[in-house]
């Protein structure tokens, strides 16, 4: 399943859920309702089955639950050796411990802490995590149980 995360305000998170009520209320759950240029954009120019009444009931709930986004960053030695999160998610590693590094695997940016200030990482790239929101939910639970006990 492909999915897309856009960050919006408090007024365009309202204009969408006003939006998809307003396409629900007006039937547009039911593909014989629609004309076709609106169609073609729920269905995604017929790549996708649109969502019904039920549906749109079900994205209205999700996106006013505001869950967090979560993930699991495994890590080894000091190295990170995977990132499972519920979504996909681009990230990238900045590891701060150049020291016995060849000029060519390192590279300068802008400090996280101070502005102006820039400080020197390992050279790395942009890294996508497995997507996997039952392992997610499902390891998450469990820390949630061991730390409520203490």
């Amino acid at each position: 399943m492909s999915q897309t995360i856009i960050s919006v305000d408090a007024a365009e998170l309202a204009t969408i859920l006003a939006a998809l009520r307003f396409y629900q209320r007006e039937g547009q759950g039911e593909p014989s309702n629609r004309c076709d240029d609106i169609h073609h954009i729920a269905t995604d120019g017929d790549t996708q089955i649109s969502l019904n009444s039920e549906g749109i009931d079900a994205l209205c709930e999700r996106i006013n639950l505001d869950e967090p986004i979560r993930c699991l960053i495994g890590l080894e030695g000091g190295l990170i050796t995977g990132v499972t999160s519920i979504v996909m998610l681009e990230f990238t590693v900045l590891d701060y411990d150049v020291e016995g590094c060849d000029d060519d695997e390192v590279m300068t940016i802008p400090s996280l802490d101070v502005d102006g200030k820039v400080v020197d990482v390992f050279k790395r790239g942009f890294y996508v995590s497995e997507v996997d929101p039952d392992v997610v939910a499902s390891l998450h639970r469990a820390i949630e149980a061991i730390l409520a006990k203490e």
